[in-house]
């Protein structure tokens, strides 16, 4: 698993018109179809406009609209922005998917707004939902990040992963690994253990909970179970929790 780095929004993406391509060559972005309707039938651009694109890997150009089709509107880069030093620590939030799918897009919305590196979706002994559409989450994610000014996409892995499918796949030393549960006991606060500056994977159970074994497979892979908060919370609020708390912590 890589390392992610963040990106700083750039002020003058949030006060211009933010698209996506991921077909950019040289001094030309292409948008696909949907892209292209939103950018001219929505929001009323037109040839010789100027608009923001970016290839949701971290980067940004100032553009014109150069080809006005609504099939495939093209762009020509005009300059391109800089991009600010990032976070040096990256989040990965883990979730497992509440039964109604709403709740589901609504974290990913959130997470995105708030900033993220990337999503897991995962499976677990009391998951109820096992279904979801990774092309509609995907759009859910894109749409966050251009609403946010943001110049940087969140991975969303495309298949869901176990408890211990997602233990083996971050290396133990370079992430902290955290899994909250509901178990109130002698557990510390995710806020009193999180080292600032360090990548942080946190695992959200579902309904009801993480399972004991699952919680003790986690702790084989490194993972540290912790509380969240006093009260009970919905998963998908867990998750915005989890993500806020990081990002406070690192700022103080």
């Amino acid at each position: 698993m890589e390392k992610f780095s963040g990106t700083r929004t750039l002020s003058q993406s949030c006060q211009m018109t933010l698209t996506y391509s991921n077909r950019i060559e040289g001094n030309t972005a292409t948008l696909d179809q949907e892209e292209s309707a939103h950018l001219l039938q929505v929001l009323r651009k037109k040839k010789g406009d100027q608009v923001m694109v970016t290839n949701g890997l971290g980067q940004g150009w100032l553009a014109e609209i150069s080809v006005a089709h609504k099939q495939g509107a093209v762009l020509t880069l005009i300059n391109r922005m800089e991009e600010g030093p990032g976070r040096p620590y990256g989040v990965h939030i883990a979730l497992a998917p509440p039964k109604q799918a709403a709740r589901l897009e609504w974290f990913l919305e959130k997470v995105t707004e708030i900033g993220v590196d990337r999503i897991s979706i995962l499976s677990t002994q009391r998951t109820e939902r096992t279904r979801w559409r990774f092309d509609r989450l995907q759009r859910i994610l894109l749409a966050a990040m251009k609403q946010s000014g943001q110049f940087r996409l969140p991975v969303l892995d495309p298949e869901d992963v176990s408890i211990q499918q997602l233990g083996q796949s971050v290396p133990g030393s370079d992430w902290e690994k955290f899994i909250p549960t509901c178990d109130w006991g002698n557990l510390p606060h995710l806020s009193s253990v999180y080292q600032p500056g360090q990548s942080v994977v946190i695992a959200i159970g579902p309904e009801g909970d993480f399972t004991p074994e699952e919680v003790r497979i986690a702790e084989e892979h490194g993972f540290h179970p912790v509380l969240l908060n006093d009260n009970r919370l919905r998963t998908e609020t867990a998750g915005v929790v989890a993500c806020v708390q990081i990002h406070t912590l690192n700022v103080r």
